[in-house]
C-alpha cells in the first residue's frame, strides 16, 4: 500500500467509526418526566414590555430604516397598503429587555388601509429585529376591530 493510500484509509476509519456510533447508538425521543420544572422555567424568554421611544430615538431610527435594505423593504410594504400618508401617525417603540435589538414602529390612519379588500386595518405594526444594529428582518402585524387590539401590548 502506497504512502497516500494509507492516508485515505485511515481518513474513512475516522470519518465512519463516529457515524456507525451514531447510527448504533440512536436517542430515541422519551417524555422529561424526570426532569424538575424550576429547570424548564430558566429557559423562557424575557417577557415583552414595550416602551416609546424618545424623539432623538425616533430620528435615530428613521435613519436606520432607511440606510437598510430590510428597512426599506418594511416601508415598501407601508406604502403598498396605503399606511404611508399625512393623516398617519407613526410612533416607534423599543423592546426593553432585548434592548436596542428589538424595535417596533406602529402606523395609525384615520381611515382603515390595507391591501385586503376584506377587511379594512386600523392600524399596522412592524417590529424589527436587529443583529449587531443591521436588521436583520421583519414582522408585520396588522390591527382591526375585526382582529381585535392586536397580540403585542403597547403602553398607550
Amino acid at each position: 500500500m502506497k504512502h497516500p493510500m494509507k492516508k485515505i484509509a485511515i481518513a474513512s476509519i475516522l470519518i465512519a467509526t463516529p457515524l456507525l456510533w451514531l447510527l448504533n447508538n440512536q436517542v430515541f425521543a422519551t417524555p422529561k418526566k424526570t426532569i424538575p420544572e424550576s429547570t424548564y422555567s430558566q429557559n423562557t424568554q424575557p417577557k415583552d414590555k414595550w416602551l416609546r421611544m424618545s424623539e432623538k430615538d425616533e430620528i435615530n431610527q428613521i435613519k436606520s430604516l432607511i440606510d437598510s435594505r430590510m428597512g426599506v423593504a418594511a416601508l415598501n410594504q407601508l406604502a403598498l397598503e396605503g399606511f404611508i400618508g399625512f393623516d398617519c401617525n407613526r410612533s416607534f417603540y423599543i423592546n426593553e429587555p432585548y434592548g436596542g435589538f428589538q424595535t417596533l414602529m406602529r402606523v395609525k390612519c384615520k381611515t382603515p388601509r390595507g391591501a385586503s379588500t376584506a377587511i379594512g386595518y386600523d392600524e399596522i405594526r412592524v417590529v424589527f429585529n436587529r443583529f449587531e444594529s443591521n436588521i436583520e428582518n421583519f414582522n408585520i402585524e396588522r390591527v382591526s376591530q375585526e382582529t381585535g387590539p392586536g397580540k403585542i401590548k403597547l403602553p398607550d
